[in-house]
């Protein structure tokens, strides 16, 4: 690959914090800098919990996020100081939408933990604790899914990510009752480890008060596009871009119509994340789209390499 080869990043979401996650990073220079700016800021001691947990604080309401975007921003930025070209289009899975906006620069790690602290605050003062939440469905049909919410108007579809894979937001009581019934008809399913119903309708009333504890925050221009995960569209200015990401928490994910986006560019994609959540959403979709992962440090010296040849 040439240092000028067009690429595209993939930001995973929550779900792939994980101990060991920071594997092979802990010396970097640009990841050491990221993580401890992201500790300053969140109050956790990310790199403590990513290497030796304990798993439940690591996988905590509030600290899963932070773990997740910090990681990502951190290897986006470690690979960018070993020589990776600027990428000419990114995209995010739910949170990882979050990690796209801080990697492209249209607002500050800082700007974007105040938007996951104001959606959880706000979430908790709606829902309370542990009322709400996301079940996932792998291996059953839309149709399926869609008869089975027939009559169940507190339950919606909040995630296509595949032909096959979804997600339904609503009441815990109301989602364990679903898979209940559709559980044992899938492949794989089960609850999610998120507390607040992501992605539907239950949160859109809430975008406005997210919006003024954010109003502090004047975006720049991206240093790249991102795609919506609603639907795939090209997104440029900083203020669409922002606007999105506050959205996003009530928007459903259509990773296919990213997907779609995604094969009619010549791009090499790589995921920026921990784990392979989005190589694999990626395959259920198209199974054609190759996704190389860059939690791997050994990739920096193949960007070395090809920055001193080139």
């Amino acid at each position: 690959m040439s240092k000028h080869a067009p690429i595209t990043l993939l930001f995973p979401g929550q779900g792939t914090e994980a101990l060991g996650m920071s594997a092979g990073w802990e010396a970097n220079e640009a990841w050491v800098r990221t993580l401890a700016a992201a500790e300053k800021l969140s109050g956790f001691p990310l790199r403590q919990l990513m290497s030796a947990g304990p798993l439940a604080e690591l996988r905590a309401a509030r600290c899963a996020p932070c773990a997740v975007v910090a990681h990502s921003v951190a290897l986006f930025r470690a690979h960018r100081e070993a020589g990776m070209p600027m990428p000419l289009l990114a995209a995010g899975h739910s949170l990882g939408f979050f990690s796209a906006v801080v990697a492209a620069q249209v607002v500050p790690l800082e700007g974007v933990f105040e938007l996951i602290n104001a959606v959880e605050d706000l979430s908790e003062a709606a829902f309370g604790r542990e009322t709400h939440g996301m079940a996932f469905f792998i291996g059953l049909t839309e149709l399926e899914l869609r008869q089975a919410l027939v009559g169940h108007p507190e339950m919606v579809l909040s995630n296509l990510n595949g032909q096959a894979q979804f997600t339904v937001s609503g009441p815990r009581a109301e989602l364990e009752s679903l898979l209940a019934v559709l559980g044992p008809q899938a492949m794989k399913a089960g609850l999610l480890p998120v507390r607040h119903p992501l992605h539907g309708v239950h949160m859109v009333p809430l975008l406005p008060a997210v919006t003024r504890r954010l109003v502090r925050w004047e975006p720049r221009v991206p240093d790249f596009p991102l795609l919506s995960h609603a639907d795939g569209r090209s997104l440029t200015m900083g203020h669409e871009i922002w606007d999105e990401a506050i959205a996003s928490v009530g928007l459903p994910v259509c990773w296919p119509a990213v997907v779609k986006s995604l094969r009619s560019r010549e791009h090499s994609v790589f995921e920026c994340g921990h784990g392979a959540q989005l190589a694999n959403l990626s395959r259920w979709a198209d199974r054609r789209l190759q996704v190389v992962s860059l939690q791997d440090p050994g990739r920096l010296a193949s960007w070395q390499a090809t920055s001193a040849h080139s």
